[in-house]
């Protein structure tokens, strides 16, 4: 089957596009998220008026950035149903980019949450590696909660494809329903890591302690030495999953540590708090299996608000696949200023 292309001069301001991970480095983060959202895309961004132009969130904040060199990724193109005039969408998202929507300091703020939602099960040397890639994320969020939400907004920091799908929700507050993504029923898999984290936590006496070794205080002040160490923890989970994948061996049938519970409590804390949870969960040095249940639970609960590249690339019912963006680097010249080449 020949392959669907749409070009620069086809695109319109605020289709959705869905990028491949880059070369090089920084990879490592792109590759696990794909990896545990099982989707080829990790980075979502809008198309702009120009169309050498994409808004995006990526750290420190939403900003505008030119399409990447010809030939250095796979971007693919989502357009909505009907058409409706997606510039109103791609307004909004100026406006997040023109008053500095804050973004993570690292992506593994988020990663946890596809993680969770995966049915992969670490061993133990994997599992040790996912316990710091989720202190750093602990790091990255609590970071952000000291900054605050984006002033004057109830928006809080969100991911790239979160960012997006943001736009087009409050389009379709604000004009109608021609805007809305509808997305596949998100059935939750019974087999997905935070079912089955439930589940042994569950099974457990209620007052049975689990050691939580980083409080708040601690992360915030960790944050910038652990932000410095994710490209390092990230490359050493990838390349450990990628040493199970080869020997067979992914699906590990033993129990959860209770170390790597205690750093998704941890880490799941900050995600319900910058998400504006009502629940207070203290910050102590030990939590109960009856809190972690009660916390596991509130996280499942939020977990479909979530959404991921892959969900907008192959998980909506009325985004149309337009195609993949090809263009060469003369065709980006015509679009792109000078000194943003």
């Amino acid at each position: 089957m020949a392959e669907k292309r749409i070009t620069l001069e086809e695109l319109k301001p605020g289709d959705i596009v869905l990028f491949t991970p880059p070369p090089g480095k920084g990879s490592w983060e792109s590759w696990l998220i794909c990896f545990f959202t099982k989707s080829p895309v990790s980075h979502t961004g809008m198309v702009d008026t120009n169309p050498g132009y994409v808004l995006q969130e990526v750290p420190p904040h939403a900003t505008r950035l030119p399409i990447p060199e010809a030939d250095t990724r796979y971007l693919y193109v989502r357009r909505l149903e009907g058409e409706p005039d997606t510039s109103v969408v791609r307004d909004i998202a100026q406006h997040y980019v023109d008053t500095e929507l804050p973004y993570p300091m690292s992506n593994l703020a988020f990663l946890g949450i596809y993680i969770l939602a995966s049915d992969f099960m670490p061993d133990t040397k994997t599992g040790k590696l996912m316990e710091m890639v989720l202190k750093i994320g602990s790091f990255a969020i609590m970071e952000l909660i000291n900054k605050h939400f984006h002033p004057g907004t109830e928006v809080p920091p969100m991911v790239c494809s979160q960012f997006a799908a943001a736009c087009y929700d409050e389009a379709f507050m604000k004009y109608g329903p021609q805007y809305k993504i509808n997305y596949n029923e998100n059935v939750s898999s019974i087999s997905s890591l935070l079912h089955k984290m439930i589940d042994q936590v569950a099974e457990e006496e209620k007052e049975k302690l689990y050691e939580i070794q980083i409080e708040e205080a601690s992360i915030l002040d960790g944050a910038k030495i652990g932000i410095e160490m994710a490209d390092l923890y990230c490359e050493q989970l990838a390349k450990s999953i990628q040493e199970q994948q080869s020997s067979n061996a992914l699906q590990s049938s033993g129990k959860i540590s209770d170390s790597l519970i205690a750093a998704f409590y941890q880490y799941g804390k900050g995600v319900l708090k910058l998400l504006g949870s009502k629940t207070e969960y203290p910050d102590k040095k030990q939590a109960t299996a009856e809190e972690i249940k009660s916390l596991l639970q509130e996280l499942l609960n939020v977990q479909d608000a979530f959404v991921s590249p892959g969900d907008l690339l192959s998980n909506s019912i009325n985004l149309m696949d337009m195609g993949i963006l090809r263009y060469t680097e003369d065709d980006r010249d015509k679009y792109v200023d000078p000194k943003d080449r």
